[in-house]
């Protein structure tokens, strides 16, 4: 639904963040378009959201399709216009944490990395939050989140978190099998 220029735009800047190349720009139109069908979001608020994560989350070795996923569930909660502020907030402060955000994290089991050493993926993050503060009384869970992300990030980040395991599962599986996507919607 975007005209050619902005479309190629979002998917260059986009390609150049997540660090892949030229020939992922099938990939990316696919998820994108995926995205845009499953989620309460379209392709210009990905790219705009993307314009404030996508090279953290790229920097950070985190997919196009983990991102891509969370901004949909966002935008499903009505968390739009910050999502993307939201999610690199929520990667640096888990990456740099200070020492209130690195108590919580020790306090509620939560880890960037795996047992080897290796950085998680951001699904296996927000697994993990999930599962860590899904528990909570809503006291509890916002005081947490509001401690590991901040304020501006509490209330995007609280939408994933709490995201219903349907809106999860149908969001991730059309993002997963994305492959063709974008030729559908066109046709």
């Amino acid at each position: 639904g975007e005209d050619l220029a902005t479309t190629s735009d979002i998917v260059t800047d986009g390609l150049t963040a997540f660090g892949l190349s030229a020939q992922d720009s099938g990939r990316m139109a696919d998820v994108m378009a995926a995205a845009s069908s499953n989620a309460n979001t379209n392709v210009s608020m990905l790219g705009e959201s993307y314009k404030y994560c996508a090279s953290t989350a790229g920097a950070m070795g985190y997919s196009l399709e983990d991102v891509t996923e969370s901004l949909g569930l966002m935008a499903n909660a009505g968390v739009k216009s910050q999502a993307g502020n939201t999610l690199k907030n929520a990667m640096i402060n888990l990456a740099k944490p200070t020492d209130a955000m690195a108590a919580t994290m020790k306090q509620y089991h939560i880890s960037i990395t795996n047992s080897d050493g290796s950085m998680k993926s951001w699904n296996d993050i927000l697994t993990s939050l999930r599962e860590n503060l899904g528990g909570l009384t809503e006291a509890e869970q916002t005081a947490a989140v509001a401690t590991l992300f901040g304020k501006e990030a509490t209330a995007g980040m609280l939408s994933l978190i709490n995201a219903a395991p349907a809106d999860i599962e149908k969001l991730n599986g059309a993002i997963l099998n994305s492959n063709g996507t974008a030729k559908e919607m066109a046709d």
